[in-house]
């Protein structure tokens, strides 16, 4: 009896050390682990770029290290260390999963979501408005116009003209114009005027004419329509979008103090869009979206591109469907948004961002009174130095889902992309010349 319990004994610890030595067996394949580093990839992209929303999540301050760590897991996989490989997801994967508000600022801006019924002072901008220079004490900064579009190929057109104020009360040239098509997204024509436009403002318009050599750029804004046309000697571009309503920041009672000591004011406008680009003696109709924007920021004593680099987490989108079309404006803490649903003004009581694909896709769901709507935007061009992505839309509203969609982003993280400064024309942030 005393033989048979020693020998039970023997072989269990003999089973133990069996089962310890294979604990420290891998336990993933190279293909699992191959599918585990895509997936970490993608994490970390997401979490480097901050494509998503960091004052509801908050920072990921162990992101850096987790690159290195994923680098290391991808050189153990290569050389097929499966052991020290699986070391190195694990710890990437949890500190891409730890999140801390501790060095996000924090401050109370407006909140124009906490009551959608309330729609304040919200109403159609008319060109009055239009040719305002000032707003609640907040002078103008731009006028800007995009456009998206696709032509009957299916090839998507992009374009967009400014003229800056940049809160001086006079025009900041360059004035520019700049398009790209999906054929290749990454050429995008830039042309800058940098002589001073003329400007002829009748009773029912406003038009700006700039010239460049036998280059002309005409910016036209009338009660209701918004659209620009460049013409050069292999190009034309002429598109226009009608517009039905106007988003107001903070529904247009007073400016918008977004981040501190930045106050921000003024109108954005979507439409359908439509038009054509004549290029070397070709003639291609488009249809689209267009979206027009009166932004009043800066001023004396004001660095607003300072706050943006400070407290980033920009998420500005305007799109536009058959059945819905809106505007979305998250900077810092602050959210605004403003849709036009079934023919009426709508806020949404609610804006969550999702993020799919840095740097390319991402879901936007709000909640409103008319029922759900929830978009999925994918980009597939942009301009890094103005942090601009131009994009399609789908999604559903209600269920249903939407049709013929087009959108625009700008998306600034704190502190800029790798830590580097945006240098683009738009929303206080001076182009570099």
């Amino acid at each position: 009896m005393k033989k048979a319990i020693i020998t039970f004994c023997f072989l269990a610890a003999i089973g133990m050390l069996i089962n310890a030595g294979c604990s420290f067996q891998p336990k993933l394949t190279k293909e699992e682990a191959t599918q585990k580093l895509a997936d970490l990839k993608m994490k970390y992209d997401i979490a480097n770029t901050q494509w998503y929303d960091i004052y509801t999540q908050g920072l990921i301050p162990g992101a850096e290290e987790a690159g290195r760590l994923i680098s290391q897991a991808q050189n153990a996989v290569d050389s097929g260390d499966m052991k020290k490989a699986e070391e190195f997801i694990v710890q990437a994967d949890t500190l891409l999963k730890t999140y801390t508000m501790a060095n996000l600022p924090d401050y109370s801006p407006p909140t124009p979501l906490a009551d959608p019924a309330d729609y304040g002072k919200v109403h159609k901008a008319t060109l009055q408005d239009l040719r305002a220079m000032e707003f609640y004490g907040v002078p103008r900064w731009n006028y800007w116009f995009n456009f998206v579009g696709k032509a009957d190929d299916g090839t998507i057109y992009m374009a967009y003209a400014y003229i800056n104020h940049h809160g001086t009360g006079k025009i900041t040239p360059p004035i520019v114009f700049a398009m790209s098509t999906s054929e290749d997204p990454s050429n995008i024509l830039k042309v800058k005027f940098t002589a001073a436009p003329t400007l002829k403002d009748n009773k029912d318009s406003r038009i700006w004419i700039v010239k460049k050599g036998d280059t002309t750029l005409t910016y036209t804004l009338t009660d209701g329509k918004v659209g620009i046309k460049y013409e050069s000697k292999d190009l034309t571009v002429d598109v226009a979008s009608v517009m039905q309503y106007s988003f107001w920041y903070n529904k247009n009672v007073n400016s918008a103090e977004m981040m501190p000591g930045a106050p921000m004011a003024g109108f954005e406008e979507t439409g359908a869009a439509e038009g054509y680009f004549l290029i070397n003696g070709q003639k291609i109709g488009v249809n689209g979206f267009g979206e027009s924007e009166n932004l009043f920021c800066g001023g004396k004593g004001v660095d607003y591109r300072s706050a943006l680099i400070k407290y980033g987490n920009e998420w500005w989108v305007p799109f536009h469907t058959d059945q819905a079309q809106g505007l979305i404006c998250m900077t810092g803490k602050y959210k605004d948004a403003g849709l036009f649903l079934n023919g009426k003004y709508v806020v949404p009581s609610s804006v969550e961002v999702v993020p799919i694909e840095a740097n390319k896709s991402f879901k936007l769901n709000m909640k409103t009174s008319e029922g759900d709507l929830n978009l999925i935007i994918t980009c597939w061009g942009w301009d890094p130095p103005l942090y601009e992505h131009w994009a399609i839309c789908e999604g559903t509203f209600k269920g249903q889902n939407l049709t013929n969609g087009y959108a625009w982003l700008e998306h600034i993280p704190q502190g800029g992309v790798n830590a580097s400064p945006p240098t683009g024309g738009r929303k206080g942030v001076p182009e570099k010349q």
